[in-house]
């Protein structure tokens, strides 16, 4: 008899613990993270050697200073040809109202310093957090 009250008990607990939910006020939070991303473009249908990066970044420039900073950076190696996409994560606390925000890409070779290509400061609109690039790399002269 014990044993049955026992099982009942169990039984009738479970019963209870799995009915309940959770407050109808609780909110889902989103990702603590926004998206970048885009595509690389070279014109030019080339092979690159095997030697060599790329460096996506997004920058953050004072209006008033000038004062660049460099807030997310995405390295590629050995990209072997185009079109490259890519994504950007950033934390949206980071923007600043008072900051414009571009896109910068170098591809460098191995050993080197300054990019063997490039691109033009891509400026970009007021981020949402679902933005999409097209950028084209053009030749360091």
């Amino acid at each position: 008899m014990r044993l049955r009250t026992l099982i009942f008990i169990t039984i009738v607990t479970l019963a209870l613990v799995g009915c309940v939910s959770t407050p109808s006020g609780s909110t889902v939070q989103s990702a603590p993270y926004r998206l970048i991303s885009g595509t690389v473009m070279y014109p030019n249908i080339v092979y690159f050697p095997s030697r060599v990066r790329m460096e996506i970044d997004l920058v953050g420039r004072n209006l008033v200073t000038k004062a660049t900073t460099n807030l997310v950076s995405q390295t590629i190696l050995n990209p072997q040809r185009f079109p490259l996409n890519f994504i950007l994560r950033y934390d949206p606390n980071d923007i600043v109202r008072s900051n414009e925000y571009f896109i910068r890409v170098n591809l460098y070779r191995e050993g080197e310093s300054e990019p063997y290509l490039s691109s033009f400061e891509v400026l970009l609109p007021p981020l949402r957090g679902d933005d999409s690039l097209y950028i084209e790399l053009h030749t360091v002269t």
